[in-house]
């Protein structure tokens, strides 16, 4: 094998390495796919929540737009009291619950470099074809000279 042919196959061996792990490994492969597609419906699980309590709060202004006992109710959570009303302090300590938070799953990471990594790959195929034909150069000329040997 002559050194353009190694050269030449380390070339092709980096281009096909480089072909088969873009599609699985980039930005657009498979791998990043499915973590954007459970993105994607852990997103929409929570609009459809953001949705039902948006339902709720309509409710409840319009409740406090026209029913005077919701807007007491609300007045009386707020530390607020009518006129002449007994209050009694109940000493628990609030809570306050903020909701729930949206925490997707890893980034996506975009500092992917495939074209190195078959680069490598293109020379390290280099590397393997040249010792091993060094190795068959040596083991032919100690048959060689093993067999001149016994002659």
């Amino acid at each position: 094998m002559t050194i353009y042919k190694k050269i030449a196959m380390s070339f092709y061996s980096g281009i096909l390495s480089y072909f088969i792990i873009a599609p699985i490994f980039g930005e657009r492969g498979f791998v990043n796919y499915q973590k954007l597609d459970n993105n994607l419906t852990l997103i929409k699980n929570h609009i459809e929540k953001l949705k039902e309590i948006q339902k709720e709060l309509k409710a409840r202004y319009i409740n406090l737009q026209v029913s005077k006992s919701e807007i007491l109710k609300e007045a009386n959570k707020l530390g607020y009291y009518p006129k002449n009303s007994t209050v009694i302090k109940i000493n628990n300590k609030d809570q306050y619950n903020q909701g729930q938070i949206l925490t997707l799953q890893k980034p996506i990471s975009k500092n992917q470099n495939f074209c190195l990594i078959s680069i490598a790959i293109g020379l390290i195929y280099y590397f393997l074809s040249s010792c091993i034909i060094q190795t068959k150069k040596i083991t032919k000329s100690n048959n060689l000279a093993s067999d001149s040997s016994k002659d």
